[in-house]
């Protein structure tokens, strides 16, 4: 079967989410993957059809400084199917870091940032995790990632991208530290998390969830290195 085309409708053809078949959003048919099709889809470890693949996977993998991110990465894609599902494991599991806080963990910490950006929050946004970075004034910078966007705080500036708008995720490691970064190359990077790479790999996970549960039809998110 050739792998972008249906045979009824000539629509863009994609893989099913356990991808054991192909699916044609545009006029519903269903197919068996060949042999072919089922090695072209598995060369890429994420078994969501949410990327489009620009990256070295295995150079990243085998890179000391970005192997724990991106491994998080790819697992918390793999192993949950939601949001509220990864949420929870953040909270259970890697959220006893002193510089992570959240609503009910650590949340005197975030008292300066929140005042900062309680202002700019959209009704029922919520904040799910707020990493201090500052290394000599705390509560100064840091990275706010809500349900709907991220915020990179920077002293007296405040920038932010949107989840449902995030064009890519560059991962890269510089300076002996991991780094991903949304949709722009010299900025919005969602921070190192204090070297807690597999929290920071888990975040990136968690944005993409929230990009696709905001809107399924969105363009894919390249993933580039």
């Amino acid at each position: 079967m050739e792998l972008n085309k249906c045979p009824n409708c000539s629509g863009k053809m994609e893989p099913s989410a356990n991808r054991t078949k192909m699916i044609c959003p545009y006029c519903g048919s269903e197919f068996a993957m060949d042999d072919a099709t089922k090695e072209a889809i598995g060369k890429e470890p994420v078994n969501k059809d949410w990327f489009i693949y620009e990256w070295d996977y295995g150079k990243l993998s085998e890179d000391p400084v970005t192997k724990t991110a991106v491994s998080a990465f790819v697992r918390t894609l793999n192993d949950y199917d939601s949001s509220s599902e990864v949420e929870k494991y953040i909270r259970d599991y890697l959220m006893h870091y002193d510089e992570i806080s959240a609503p009910g963990l650590r949340e005197e910490k975030m008292k300066g940032i929140m005042s900062r950006i309680s202002p700019m929050l959209e009704p029922g946004e919520r904040v799910v995790l707020y990493n201090d970075d500052g290394l000599f004034v705390h509560g100064k910078t840091g990275v706010v990632i809500t349900d709907r966007r991220t915020l990179i705080i920077e002293r007296k500036k405040i920038k932010e991208i949107s989840h449902v708008s995030v064009p890519y995720l560059l991962f890269e490691s510089g300076m002996g530290l991991s780094g991903i970064k949304l949709g722009e190359r010299y900025s919005n990077s969602i921070g190192i998390f204090n070297s807690h790479f597999d929290l920071q790999g888990t975040a990136a996970a968690l944005i993409c969830f929230y990009s696709f549960e905001i809107n399924s039809s969105r363009p894919k998110i390249r993933l580039m290195s």
